[in-house]
């Protein structure tokens, strides 16, 4: 549970404000003089804001940022004390911390290069962020950058997005930073696409999910007509919706089926691809994917109503029908 539906307006962003100062207070009990501790925010995918603390030993370039937007409500209605929530959110930080050598190594390119990857996000839903990082337009969407840290942390893969103030201080072009992420992706990201129902049956065998084991044999019971489908991602299913980029994954896919790609943007991690055959270019609307957006993916995922094409002969990928603004 977050608050996203509760910080609309002057009231409610006064509110987190005082929140926040309640929790850095009892932070700054807790840790001491040797950490410095102030209020950090972060304009996530989309214009989507979420409120957060940055918890920075006092001799370290780089803090560690912890999210306050969950506790919100447990402690208004008396869930959580703001001594736990303090707690609990020392305990991220010391699971989220970035290792001190790639701290060390954050302003040196030559030792980040290997780390840069591609990031798709939405072009006319992101105004401000891209005013804030180098970025190229790519159809309706925009390729911005970042670093995969390569470390785990406690909610998934440790990644830094790459600012035009980090560029300016490596002394690199914008053109620098794609020819890296590009090299990156296709060496590097790994590309797959794995048919959904292979898909599912990947989940079964791993989670013992009983209930995705019976939809699946309902289905085969049922006869249901089968388009094929694949799921497309990186092997870190994180920012995977890049694959759009990599055309030698999507020329190879398209040369396996014999035929052209149909790519719908599920999220920023991942995209549908399903081969164009038998008159289904038109099973998945633009109105199914802005359903599908609304009702099944955060803001902050979402990348696009449109749906692209890769065509196989001419080896490029275009809009094949522009979707509604996010």
């Amino acid at each position: 549970m977050t608050y996203r539906a509760f910080t609309n307006g002057k009231k409610e962003e006064k509110r987190v404000d005082d929140f926040r100062k309640e929790v850095i207070r009892e932070l700054e009990k807790k840790l001491g003089n040797g950490y410095s501790i102030f209020p950090k925010d972060k304009l996530k995918n989309n214009n989507f804001t979420v409120h957060g603390i940055c918890i920075r030993k006092r001799d370290e370039v780089i803090g560690t940022v912890v999210y306050l937007d969950e506790y919100i409500l447990f402690h208004a209605i008396g869930m959580m004390t703001l001594e736990k929530i303090a707690d609990e959110l020392i305990q991220q930080c010391h699971k989220g911390e970035i290792p001190s050598k790639i701290a060390d190594d954050l302003e040196d390119f030559g030792r980040m290069r290997d780390k840069v990857r591609i990031r798709l996000i939405n072009y006319d839903a992101n105004p401000t962020e891209l005013k804030n990082v180098p970025h190229r337009k790519f159809l309706d969407l925009a390729v911005t950058y970042y670093l995969d840290i390569d470390v785990t942390i406690a909610e998934g893969n440790a990644s830094i997005i790459v600012s035009n103030e980090l560029m300016e201080r490596w002394n690199v072009a914008e053109g620098d930073l794609y020819r890296t992420g590009m090299e990156n992706l296709q060496v590097k990201d790994e590309c797959f696409a794995i048919d959904i129902p292979g898909l599912l049956k990947e989940i079964v065998q791993e989670e013992d999910e009983e209930e995705v084991m019976a939809v699946l044999d309902e289905i085969e019971k049922e006869g249901v007509p089968k388009v094929e489908m694949y799921v497309a991602s990186n092997r870190k299913h994180l920012f995977g919706a890049a694959c759009m980029l990599d055309l030698s994954f999507l020329k190879q896919l398209a040369d396996s089926k014999g035929c052209d790609l149909n790519i719908y943007p599920s999220c920023v991690n991942e995209l549908i691809v399903i081969p164009i055959k038998d008159g289904n270019e038109d099973c998945i609307n633009t109105e199914d994917v802005w359903e599908i957006n609304m009702s099944n993916v955060p803001k902050e995922e979402w990348l696009s109503n449109s749906i692209y094409l890769y065509d196989r002969a001419k080896q490029e990928v275009s809009i094949y029908k522009k979707g509604e603004p996010l």
